[in-house]
């Protein structure tokens, strides 16, 4: 057995060499909201877990951001179907099938099958983002989207490319800044963007000889920051017919590949089993959850069902059929990865299965009235223990003339329960029949925070209440580095959906209590902004004091502002920001500390103590850290362990009056658990004193 795991392991690393040397795939993340994943150029979603620690590309759709916990292996899209004059070689007339995953190179969908267009990377390192400007082309965006192709490997090692007459180039409109939004004009549309476009090319075939449709994509990537929109990203995917001859029986597909969790280390790079798959036919929503309830922490220990999050793909547009009306998904395909491939139950590990099987999802035992459509909704989960289930959404057939092109929208869902999760998807349905039209919060608060002897300050700015709904501010305060912000609030069910805050303010309009559109929204309780208010330096600023901290301590706090809503309006709120690291935001992270020692250590503390992992004091899962408070500027601090034996020295000289230990040993080892000693030696005496460390 071992050995037949070490052979697969061989077979998935060759073609990732060749994968290597790609010269125009580039990555980026997607994180203003909650759900943060690292992103190709080439179509792929995400890459979690298959490629194992050296190929991953975490984040993976890591939900809630900061959390380290990811869930995709795998998400990205497809292009099938019949094409007489496709590019490579096709003498038997065989489908061709474009796909942007990455799921095991041992079979078809190795990562060779699209190439992004080099005019629009041009020296860049990572893929384009519209807020960050250092991943434009160097040039710039040019001003029409290049519409060749390669008609065969050979014209593609040469740079001989192909430009079909009347294929005319689209041209790349963009907002004032050169980006190309996704708006009708070129604006942004959302408050992160991503853009992309490729060429389909088989590089690696699975059996040759190699074929490929003669295809360019096109492929946009949109986040908002807004409470309401903070769960999901949504995905344009437009495919254009750049050939000169028909692509026929042509279907768009989704590949959803959604581990719950993703585990990017060994033991167990392909996943716990009770993942289960569900499709809701209503809503063209494929989602899953672990039905067992029980995973792998990628920080150690297990995750409960409470901890883990529900996951799925909603289809927002699909391409239109022969009258011109939109297809809607005509196929949903649940399967197991590894499991009869190749065969009607299988993932299609070769081109005309995975065309036969997956996209028209023929022939499947699972799919009892020949609909297209398997039966895993209602209820009734699709799952098999030990395996990877993945869910395939396609829509078709249709046509493609030369220039011709069609669209399929996605999103990218994320709840914290299955109810959550649906609410999300519905949210997400509304933002895209309101045509993107975002219901905006008030101006996000930029907030400071100084550190004090046994308290915290934070001041913000005044902006938000220039906005006309503008109701108020709360305050919110994370010991476990932003996981959680505070005492939940649940619903009927158990399910938490908010947290409360510490403290909020509100204006004295009358406007209180629960609205009744957002369940466990609390509007206020008209107490004036005027308990804020502070003077500093001339300017009138809002102000306040968190007394109930510890020195040594790392608190995360984050400060939102909120609107008055209405009848047929809810009440909106900011997100909280996930990096307290970048300024100018709303969230902040702060550690406590006592004055500086002066004249003796009789103030030293050691906190937390005893030492306690993955408690509270952590700001990020997987740290270990605790803290000497009390200190002087300038001290040596020796760790001993109950034998004496030195284990660690820290030579404190930030002229701070903490200095924190990592838990490691001189040698970079973590330490083991049990009573340790340490010494203090400074020019105001010395100090020993005990710590306790436990997992």
């Amino acid at each position: 057995m071992k050995k037949q795991i070490v052979a697969l392991w061989i077979i998935l690393l060759v073609p990732m060499f060749l994968f290597a040397q790609r010269e125009y795939i580039r990555w980026n993340i997607f994180d203003i909201n909650k759900v943060r994943t690292k992103f190709s150029n080439a179509n792929q979603l995400c890459n979690g877990n298959f490629q194992n620690t050296l190929y991953a590309m975490p984040p993976a759709f890591e939900y809630p951001a900061g959390s380290g916990i990811n869930y995709g292996t795998d998400v990205a899209f497809i292009v099938g179907g019949y094409q007489e004059d496709c590019g490579g070689d096709n003498p038997d007339n065989l489908p061709c099938v474009d796909a942007g995953m990455t799921e095991g190179p041992a079979d078809y969908w190795d990562p060779e099958h699209y190439d992004p267009y080099e005019e629009l990377v041009d020296g860049s390192d990572r893929a384009a983002m519209s807020d960050d400007p250092g991943s434009w082309p160097q040039g710039g965006f040019p001003d029409y989207i290049p519409n060749y192709y390669y008609k065969s490997l050979q014209d593609y090692e040469n740079r001989k490319k192909t430009v079909e007459p009347g294929i005319d180039p689209i041209p790349l409109l963009k907002d004032s800044t050169g980006w190309p939004g996704a708006g009708p004009h070129g604006e942004r549309i959302a408050d992160q963007e991503s853009f992309s476009a490729c060429y389909a090319i088989d590089h690696l075939a699975e059996v040759p000889p190699e074929r490929w449709l003669t295809i360019q994509t096109i492929n946009r990537g949109m986040a908002w920051a807004g409470k309401y929109y903070e769960d999901f990203i949504v995905w344009e995917f437009i495919a254009r017919n750049i050939g000169h001859t028909p692509i026929t029986r042509t279907y768009f597909a989704v590949w959803s590949d959604f581990s719950f969790i993703a585990s990017f280390n060994p033991p167990n790079p392909w996943g716990d089993d009770g993942d289960v798959c569900y499709y809701d036919r209503d809503r063209q929503f494929a989602y899953g959850w672990d039905i067992d309830g029980v995973e792998t922490s990628p920080t150690g220990g297990t995750l409960n069902a409470s901890q883990i999050a529900w996951a799925g793909t909603v289809v927002l547009k699909t391409p239109k059929g022969d009258d011109g009306k939109e297809l809607g998904i005509t196929g949903y395909d649940a399967v197991s990865n590894w499991n009869a491939q190749t065969t009607n139950i299988g993932n299609g590990a070769r081109k005309v299965e995975f065309y036969r099987y997956n996209l028209v999802n023929a022939d499947d035992p699972r799919d009892t009235d020949g609909d297209g459509i398997d039966d895993t909704f209602d209820g009734k989960p699709y799952f098999e223990d030990n395996t990877e289930p993945t869910q395939i959404m396609s829509s078709g057939p249709f046509t493609l003339e030369p220039g011709e092109m069609d669209t399929m929208i996605i999103a990218t869902v994320f709840g914290t329960s299955k109810l959550d999760l649906f609410k999300n998807v519905d949210q997400v349905i509304q933002l895209y029949k309101d045509h993107w039209h975002v219901i905006a919060p008030p101006p996000t608060p930029k907030v400071t925070a100084i550190a004090g002897d046994q308290q915290v300050e934070l001041i913000w700015d005044r902006g938000a209440e220039q906005d006309s709904m503008f109701e108020g501010y709360r305050i919110y305060k994370s010991v476990d580095g932003g996981v959680t912000w505070g005492q939940p609030i649940k619903d009927i069910y158990g399910d938490v959906i908010a947290f409360k805050p510490l403290a909020m303010y509100d204006l004295e309009d009358g406007i209180t209590g629960v609205n009744p559109l957002v369940p466990g929204f609390n509007l206020g309780f008209d107490t004036g902004l005027e308990p804020l208010r502070k003077v500093i330096n001339g300017d009138t600023v809002n102000y306040f004091v968190d007394h109930q901290v510890n020195n040594g301590y790392h608190y995360r706090y984050a400060v939102t502002s909120y609107t008055k809503g209405g009848k047929a309006k809810p009440p909106i709120e900011n997100s909280i920001a996930t990096d307290p690291s970048i300024p100018n935001d709303n969230t902040v992270e702060v550690v406590p500390h006592a004055p500086l020692a002066k004249h003796s250590l009789d103030s030293v503390q050691v906190v937390p103590n005893p030492y306690i992992a993955s408690a509270a004091w952590e700001s990020k899962l997987g740290e270990r850290r605790l803290d000497f408070t009390g200190l002087p500027a300038q001290c040596e601090i020796r760790i001993y362990n109950s034998a004496g034996e030195l284990v660690r020295t820290l030579n404190h000289v930030n002229g701070q009056s903490s200095e924190s230990w990592d838990l490691l040993s001189q040698q970079g080892q973590e330490v083991a658990p049990g009573l340790y000693f340490y010494h203090i030696k400074s020019g105001i005496g010395t100090k020993v004193g005990k710590l306790v460390i436990i997992y």
